[in-house]
């Protein structure tokens, strides 16, 4: 795969008497790099150059990289790295919800590196990107660092006004508690949900499990909890040892203003970023860069589109839900800004119109008006939009975005600089790439004859190489 494509592709055209496109060759001779892993360890060798240009189009944003020296020549070896775009990190800290999901991404390389990731909502419920980081592994020394990070690039005082929502592992749960001892650290539900399953399968509480986890006030969290304890009561004491005041979303802070129970934030930007995470470290980090300033950019054009409304289409969505299940609800007490709302089943919740608080716990954590404060808003004739709060408002997404993010040049526009080389970390595990006969490339038989008649024809290595990966991967 070091080898230039031009010698191959004649190769082949003069001995099959037919011309293999350009596109195909190169796909091809990347594919055998990346199987090789040289592909990968050119991209180490850009590191330093991406974070150059990540520091000329905006000086603010941060990328730190940790590297060892190797005793042999006194080299560098690469480490770690922590990306974080100042433009992400300031809306987030500004603008949005002070929920930041973190999680940690097993790489399919052959370094088996794990990128950590930060990310938040904004007021329309879209993925926010915050922070990155490549570690070699995943513990605690590595969680410490990347929050550590997190903490500086968002100057906050120990994670003052913060709420970090992870599943526990690897200690990131005591990274939070040490490091950053004013944060409020959330357990990720389905993280509790598939320790229980895998406790108790036979008992058949999922569902309960669920609505409590759901429950926005105590007393209905604890009415689950009893149902709980019906079907199965280890479950139960189990659960109730589970430090649930972290996972219950009653307990959340009314600040936080996000009903978020488990890492759907990490885990939709896995899927935006998948197409992207085998690259090689430069490139993979170039083209996150690149997704995020292209949503700057679509969402601070799609703001136009909304400028005669106050709320954002997600949350207006959630409001005409709410809407409609406030219709079976009716007003039976009236006092001014306190009024009484009862429902079919005769329960009664209590509405603060100027503190806008509701005793269902729903309005004050969601920051969007319940179904009983909406039932209690048309009441007295005002609109819904008017008390949502003030994060989630079409002018405050317009401010999240409206400055925009500047984009990374692509690779092929770098101001390339003269300067020291990182070596990649030690492999784990590699498997060696080794040609295997024919009959062990594939099953299927048409294609062992092809491959077998392709060997057979000519005795060169280097075309043997571009013709496997060619037939196999490009049919």
């Amino acid at each position: 795969p070091t080898i230039s494509t031009i010698a191959p592709t004649h190769e082949i055209e003069a001995t099959f008497d037919c011309k293999c496109p350009e596109w195909k060759v190169l796909c091809a001779a990347n594919r055998a790099k990346q199987l090789l892993g040289i592909d990968h360890e050119d991209g180490y060798a850009m590191v330093n150059q991406f974070k150059q240009e990540m520091e000329t189009i905006d000086r603010n944003n941060i990328v730190l990289v940790d590297t060892e020296i190797l005793p042999s020549d006194g080299g560098e070896r690469f480490k770690r790295m922590f990306v974080c775009y100042e433009r992400a990190s300031y809306a987030f800290k500004v603008h949005c919800r002070r929920l930041l999901a973190v999680d940690g991404w097993k790489m399919n390389n052959p370094y088996n590196n794990v990128m950590l990731v930060a990310a938040a909502l904004d007021g329309n419920n879209g993925i926010l990107p915050v922070a990155f980081c490549e570690v070699e592994i995943e513990d605690l020394d590595s969680w410490v660092y990347f929050l550590k990070n997190i903490n500086n690039a968002l100057r906050l005082e120990s994670g003052t006004g913060l709420c970090i929502l992870a599943d526990g592992d690897n200690d990131v749960e005591y990274a939070v508690e040490e490091y950053l001892a004013h944060a409020t650290y959330r357990q990720c539900c389905h993280r509790i949900f598939t320790e229980m399953v895998n406790k108790f399968p036979k008992a058949v509480v999922h569902h309960l499990f669920w609505a409590a986890c759901r429950s926005t006030s105590a007393l209905a969290f604890f009415k689950y909890m009893e149902l709980i304890c019906v079907q199965s009561k280890e479950c139960h004491d189990w659960l109730e040892k589970s430090n649930w005041k972290r996972w219950a979303l009653f307990c959340v802070p009314e600040w936080v203003k996000c009903t978020c129970i488990t890492l759907t934030i990490t885990e939709k930007l896995r899927n935006y970023c998948q197409p992207y995470l085998e690259m090689n470290i430069a490139r993979k980090f170039e083209a996150i860069a690149r997704l995020t300033s292209e949503l700057f950019e679509q969402r601070r054009m799609v703001v136009w589109n909304w400028n005669r409304e106050k709320v954002p289409p997600k949350v207006r969505d959630v409001i005409n839900d709410r809407c409609i299940d406030g219709k079976r609800l009716s007003v039976v007490q009236d006092h001014g800004t306190l009024l009484k709302v009862t429902d079919s089943l005769s329960s009664s919740y209590d509405l603060n119109m100027e503190a806008m608080t509701c005793t269902c716990g729903l309005w004050q954590i969601s920051g969007i008006p319940c179904p009983h404060a909406c039932i209690g808003i048309h009441y007295i004739n005002g609109n819904v939009e008017d008390y949502v709060d003030e994060l989630l408002s079409v002018q405050n997404f317009l401010s999240t975005y409206a400055p925009g993010m500047m984009q990374l040049p692509k690779e092929n526009a770098w101001k390339w600089h003269s300067g020291h080389n990182l070596h990649p970390p030690m492999t784990v595990a590699l498997q060696p790439l080794t040609l295997q006969p024919p009959n062990d490339i594939t099953s299927n038989k048409d294609l062992q004859h092809t491959l077998h008649h392709y060997y057979s024809t000519t005795d060169n290595l280097q075309v043997n190489v571009f013709l496997t990966l060619i037939v196999c991967c490009f049919p």
